[in-house]
């Protein structure tokens, strides 16, 4: 991909923001994608909003074999009634919820009371299993959306191991690694995810990051990390731990 033409908003480029989301990109194409979201804040724009709505999708049921699970992904390929404005109501209405929660159940601050209000594992991407060079990568996916988090941990370390660039490895094996109780782990990957700015999982892998350091009761430095984030939940967060 040429970084010096400009990109049109159309199939193609949805499969191929797709590609890169679901971390299936070889390193030259992340690359080449990389420098063109660097070149075009429209084409950033674009990758963050496709991200929005694939992180949208919910599957009604996570069936117990995995042909079950991809017949139910093929009759619901895409549900594009999940705008990006009903998405966002929806997670304010999250967050709301969250913190009400815990002013209601918490008597005194601390950073293992805040870890516990706010730490809700990332949904995860959609498992379509669609080819088998993606086998593990999806496989793993559904172990994570079954909340089997060690045994996801095991596919992705694999796929990690053979390309450590890849944004959508790095972040979710910290977000899986702190699901699973694992903070040091977890701040590990979530810290290599937070030197890649370009990167569609950089917001929310700086506020997975604040919690990590949370767990370990690293306040000071989970103030930092969140010092510069702009995303709403980071916000709320910040806010809550500037007390402790």
């Amino acid at each position: 991909m040429d970084p010096n033409n400009k990109i049109q908003n159309n199939q193609e480029t949805q499969e191929l923001i797709d590609a890169y989301l679901l971390g299936t990109l070889d390193l030259e194409a992340q690359t080449d994608f990389k420098e063109r979201m660097k070149l075009y804040p429209d084409f950033r724009a674009l990758v963050k909003e496709q991200k929005t709505l694939i992180r949208g999708i919910e599957e009604h049921t996570l069936k117990n074999s995995l042909q079950d699970f991809h017949a139910e992904i093929v009759e619901n390929p895409k549900r594009k009634w999940l705008s990006p404005s009903w998405l966002a109501l929806a997670a304010s209405f999250l967050i709301l919820i969250s913190v009400s929660t815990w002013a209601i159940l918490s008597n005194g601050n601390s950073s293992q009371k805040v870890f516990a209000a706010y730490f809700k594992p990332d949904p995860g991407l959609p498992t379509t299993m669609s080819t088998s060079s993606n086998y593990d990568f999806y496989y793993g996916m559904v172990n994570y959306k079954r909340k089997e988090y060690g045994e996801a941990i095991s596919h992705w370390e694999m796929l990690y191991a053979a390309n450590p660039e890849n944004d959508t490895l790095i972040y979710f094996l910290g977000v899986a690694n702190l699901a699973n109780g694992n903070a040091r782990q977890a701040k590990k990957y979530l810290l290599s995810a937070k030197e890649k700015p370009e990167s569609a999982f950089y917001e929310d892998a700086q506020y997975y990051l604040a919690l990590a350091l949370l767990k370990e009761n690293k306040i000071e430095e989970a103030k930092q990390t969140l010092a510069k984030s702009t995303s709403p939940a980071s916000i709320v967060l910040l806010k809550e731990i500037k007390s402790l």
